[in-house]
């Protein structure tokens, strides 16, 4: 055969180009599509992905960062929530492992606001080994108040008749002016003391600078504290991260010196005080909050970190800083993260703004009662380890309040508001008392788990919109409830269930647009009266192995069994089985039941009524063969198909 010199010399020269990839400039793309973004956003996104993948092929991950970057404003630009949402969490991760984390800073709050989460959740008596701190239940939240400029403030004994419960702990402040100046809240001391079971949060602020103290003041305060006699959660110079706010910010060295000395001095004046780290979430990258961490002063000093957030329609009262979509839980997953493994977290402050006060003076109560319920319902399945909860009950437009007046957090002065904390604080695992136990806690579900019995799952999910229409929960493709309030519960009984099975979980937005979902491999409890493997001729029978002269068999895509043999395992006696050669009719009489089936023919008769089948029964090797799910459903029976096993299970209903 003889090939051309033109061919040879195209086939070398094909042979010498390097690959598409070696000389493909990610910049090109970026660039180009720079120029698209204003008029052509959907191709602009396009060449922002090509960049990226380039980018980060490189190793270039800061480039790779800033494609991504601007993938998420451009998805957000053109309503595409979901996918912007991912955008952001891809764009985080690549300044994080660039060593740049504040580069994302400008878009936390609305990324934030826009990632999807789907978590699920099983009950479980026993919280686990941990080695509890003073006064840490082993179970359960306590409930805390800041009732101070509240309907309640005279007298904490009328909170339980407001909100239907008693709260165990209630949030005072004191304040060390300078050398032998401090102001303690003795009316609020006094007040807490007079609930039974009730403890005293205690906001102790260096207001004159941690170069204002001294050893015998703290020793005065910790000596009246122990006089109280009732437990005292000391919050001992909180929110030291925020720089420009608290005159105790800049000297993370002081600070910690000055925590340890107070610690020491409670510990040997006041047993009754359990030391409070207690910074500030600030909606920054997690690589900024650590920042916070240079201010921690020691396990041995610490006792409980608490960690103070709001949650308020527009962030710092500016329009052009949304915040409605910021998942007020949200706000504790990096400070549990790094502690909930050696100590207990309290919420020191919180709140969820009903009216902004700024900018303009609007009403958002329907977004702060869905987030108070969610809040208060899902904290105890997402953070078993945050025992308590302090709301800050104020209208920011008090005089005596000294800072930005942007919201209004009260719950009693707002009828929807009101009914959604009652509902939401109502159940068991919220405690009105210090020493009180709920009855268990949670643990998140994972894939590949084996659940027995009947179990109520939770779910804690947070989408791109900040109202959630319902979640649905499917066992092996049969939808069973569709919860529609947080945290999304239903009871799904597992004892029906045997062995492998699938359970998928979807959750859809205020449209009813399914936004995300989760798909797990469970492994029930139920004990199956019937187990056919696929190309085996033996089959289980309540236990029994027994053999058949035939497999089951497998045709386009359906696994049928030999009818006779399913019959036999479901109780049908022998004389109940028939076959008819000239009507080429099975006849199964059983229970009362008289069913018909035709080699063939995709019908069934049940009963003396004509049922149509999917696929027609089969006629092979001398048998009738059928997917199971026919007669054993029509007979009592539910069937399950196990993928990993290559097995048909059938149980009873």
């Amino acid at each position: 055969m003889k090939v051309s010199l033109r061919i040879v010399v195209i086939l070398l020269f094909l042979l010498l180009i390097p690959p598409a990839a070696a000389w493909a400039d990610p910049w090109q793309d970026y660039q180009r599509a720079g120029e698209l973004e204003a008029g052509d956003p959907a191709t602009a996104e396009s060449l922002y992905r090509n960049a990226a993948a380039a980018f980060e092929a490189s190793g270039d991950l800061l480039n790779a960062g800033l494609a991504w970057q601007k993938i998420f404003r451009l998805c957000d630009r053109q309503g595409k929530l979901g996918e912007a949402g991912a955008a952001y969490v891809k764009e985080v991760a690549l300044f994080q492992q660039a060593g740049k984390p504040d580069w994302a800073w400008e878009d936390t709050a609305r990324g934030e606001s826009l990632k999807s989460v789907l978590r699920l959740f099983i009950p479980v008596p026993d919280p686990g080994r941990i080695t509890l701190a003073k006064f840490e239940p082993a179970a359960g939240v306590y409930l805390g108040l800041y009732e101070e400029r509240g309907p309640a403030g005279n007298d904490y004994n009328r909170v339980k008749d407001l909100y239907g419960r008693q709260h165990a702990l209630y949030l005072g402040y004191g304040h060390i002016y300078g050398p032998g100046n401090f102001v303690l809240p003795r009316d609020a001391m006094e007040k807490a003391r007079q609930v039974p079971g009730a403890g005293l949060v205690l906001a102790l602020e260096p207001n004159g600078g941690l170069g204002g103290l001294r050893e015998e003041d703290l020793t005065a305060i910790a000596r009246e504290l122990a006089a109280v006699k009732i437990p005292v959660f000391l919050r001992f110079a909180s929110e030291m991260n925020m720089e420009g706010t608290n005159a105790w910010h800049g000297d993370p060295a002081a600070y910690v010196s000055w925590f340890r000395r107070a610690a020491t001095i409670m510990r040997r004046e006041a047993p009754n005080v359990a030391m409070v780290w207690n910074p500030f979430d600030i909606v920054q990258p997690e690589g900024v909050k650590a920042a916070a961490l240079e201010y921690y002063p020691g396990d041995d000093y610490v006792d409980w970190v608490g960690v103070n957030f709001y949650s308020d329609y527009y962030l710092s009262g500016r329009a052009d800083q949304p915040g409605a979509g910021l998942d007020p839980l949200q706000r504790l997953d990096y400070w549990y993260r790094i502690f909930a493994g050696s100590k207990p977290l309290m919420v020191g402050e919180f709140g969820i703004a009903h009216t902004v006060l700024s900018p303009g003076r609007a009403d958002v109560s329907r977004w702060a009662a869905f987030n108070i319920r969610k809040f208060y319902r899902t904290l105890p399945l997402l953070y078993p380890r945050v025992k308590a909860v302090v709301y800050f009950d104020l209208n920011e437009s008090d005089p005596l309040y000294t800072q930005a007046k942007v919201s209004d957090y009260r719950l009693d002065d707002n009828p929807e508001v009101l009914t959604a904390y009652r509902e939401a604080i109502a159940g068991p695992h919220y405690l009105e008392q210090v020493g009180q136990e709920a009855p268990g806690t949670y643990r998140e579900l994972e894939d590949h788990m084996a659940i027995r019995g009947a179990v109520t799952l939770g779910a804690a999910v947070k989408l791109y919109d900040p109202f959630i229409s319902r979640v649905e929960y499917y066992l092996n493709g049969e939808l069973l409830g569709s919860p529609t309030s947080p945290p999304y519960q239903l009871t799904i009984d597992f004892n029906r269930l045997p062995g492998e099975g699938s359970l998928i979980v979807k959750a859809y937005d205020s449209q009813g647009r399914e936004a995300v979902s989760r798909a797990f491999t469970i492994y029930g409890s139920a004990v199956p009266v019937a187990i056919f493997t696929l190309g085996q001729k033996s089959y289980s029978s309540n236990g029994q192995v027994q053999e058949m002269d035939v497999a089951p068999l497998l045709e386009n895509g359906r696994t049928y069994v030999p009818l006779r043999y399913l019959a036999l395992a479901l109780g049908v006696p022998e004389a109940g089985i028939g076959w008819d050669p000239a009507s080429q009719t099975v006849t199964l009489s059983s229970a009362g039941h008289i069913l018909k089936f035709y080699p063939g023919r995709a019908e069934m008769e049940r009963d003396g009524r004509r049922e149509t089948l999917d696929v027609a029964p089969l006629n092979r090797y001398d048998r009738v063969f059928l997917p199971a799910r026919y007669v054993a459903e029509a007979l009592g029976y539910k069937v399950h198909w196990s993928e990993t096993r290559q097995q048909v299970l059938v149980t009873r209903e």
